[in-house]
């Protein structure tokens, strides 16, 4: 075989791991499933740098789907996480043993998800978790330190420990940032409330204080007993404080 169509036959080999459509044993929407293949796609160039891939170019496939899996562990992970019905099973070597991927006539790349609950996988895939996984794995970027500063805008991410596991290391980092999230929506929530409250309550005062305008009393007053609510008003004596007190004997013997 002459050098020209050995080369032929390594691109045609990568074009096709390249081009592959990919099928789910779990109904996934169009969009997730263009995410699959799009991560099918990074994983293939992933691949082509790994040595033992160079040395076998027939090896484009295996190694691709392993790298597929790695993936799909670390994301279906990062959702059981931050799921509080999560199962105590739901570790990484569930995920692992559940996750396979198997090459299918037609150039078709077909991820069973074995026992994992259609809910659970449905909701783990989406476009913005498996960029996440892209820069995480991207070295020359920065890996865990580049996802941290790009997903909180270099403001960092107070407790959160890095090394260990990459599977356990990327979950760990999804599980902390939505932690953040949900603390500054909860946040969001409890000042929106407040200043409703507020308007409310100087919607109310505002209508009060008009009314008592209207009733001829002193704008002072009315300003004094809006901010000092809680402040009673001096009570009036009924005699003249020069007045000398007497004595009723009336009804002395």
């Amino acid at each position: 075989m002459s050098d020209n169509k050995m080369i032929e036959d390594v691109q045609e080999l990568i074009n096709m791991a390249y081009s592959a459509k990919i099928e789910t044993s779990i109904d996934l929407e169009e969009d997730q499933i263009r995410a699959l293949e799009n991560l099918n796609q990074y994983c293939v160039v992933s691949a082509l740098k790994i040595p033992e891939v160079n040395k076998k170019p027939l090896k484009i496939g295996y190694k691709t789907n392993e790298l597929i899996k790695e993936a799909l562990v670390a994301i279906c992970l990062s959702a059981a996480l931050v799921n509080p019905r999560r199962k105590l099973r739901e570790n990484k070597e569930y995920f692992i043993e559940n996750i396979n991927i198997y090459q299918q006539p037609g150039n078709i790349k077909y991820i069973d998800f074995g026992n994992i609950s259609p809910e659970s996988v449905q909701m783990s895939i989406y476009w913005e978790i498996i960029e996440d996984w892209k820069l995480y794995c991207d070295k020359e970027c920065g890996g865990i330190k580049a996802l941290i500063d790009e997903k909180t805008n270099l403001t960092g991410l107070d407790g959160y420990i890095r090394g260990g596991d990459r599977t356990y290391e990327f979950a760990r980092f999804h599980r902390k940032y939505t932690e953040k999230n949900n603390k500054q929506l909860e946040q969001n929530k409890i000042s929106t409330e407040e200043a409703y409250r507020n308007a409310v309550v100087q919607s109310v005062a505002s209508e009060v204080a008009k009314r008592q305008l209207l009733e001829g009393k002193d704008p002072m007053d009315i300003i004094n007993s809006l901010l000092n609510p809680q402040k009673k008003a001096p009570q009036e004596i009924s005699h003249s404080q020069n007045e000398t007190p007497r004595l009723d004997y009336r009804n002395k013997k």
